[in-house]
Order: structure tokens, then sequence, then C-alpha cells
């Protein structure tokens, strides 16, 4: 993941040269001039804020129900477990973190 926005970054900037070298009229020697730092600021919204947070997790989003049925199907062997689907969902994770 880190790797494909280094790329995407290193793309960036390597147009930004272009287009100042476009700009400068081709100049071979040419001065690049480093970035200005800005400064960027956030507001978080009331719909953050720390009781709103406490209240959604005091209220975790479980349906008991659905849990229990799924834990007696296991426990009495009834659960359909697709191992192929299980083994490629896993392999493919494993890709995408390996890329």
């Amino acid at each position: 993941m880190v790797n494909p926005v280094n790329k995407m970054v290193n793309r960036v900037d390597v147009q930004k040269t272009r287009d100042i070298d476009v700009k400068s009229g081709g100049a071979s020697a040419r001065t690049v001039e480093a970035p200005a730092v800005s400064k960027d600021s956030v507001k978080v919204s009331d719909a953050a804020s720390p009781q709103r947070v406490a209240d959604i997790s005091a209220k975790a989003p479980i349906d008991s129900e659905a849990v229990s049925r799924i834990k007696d199907a296991i426990a009495q062997g009834k659960y359909p477990i697709d191992l192929d689907q299980i083994s490629d969902a896993l392999m493919d994770a494993y890709r995408e973190l390996k890329a």
C-alpha cells in the first residue's frame, strides 16, 4: 500500500518538474524551488465530540441473535465452511500485502 502511494507522489513530483521545465523554456540547467510549506488546519465538528464517540462505542452494532445462531451451528458442526473460498481470500490478502 505504501509503495503505490510513494510511486504516485514521485510521478506528481516528476510532472511538476516537467511543468516547470516547459514554463522555463526547456533550459537544461534549471533550479527547482522547494514547494512552500503550508499549514493545514482541521476543525472537528460536534459529531465527533467525546460524548458522541462514547455513545457510539457503548452501543456496538452487534446482532447478538445472529451471533448465537452461528455459534450454535458451529458447535453442532452444521455451519457451512468453504475451505477453497477461505484459502483464496487468504492468498489474495497475502498478495495484496506483498505488492
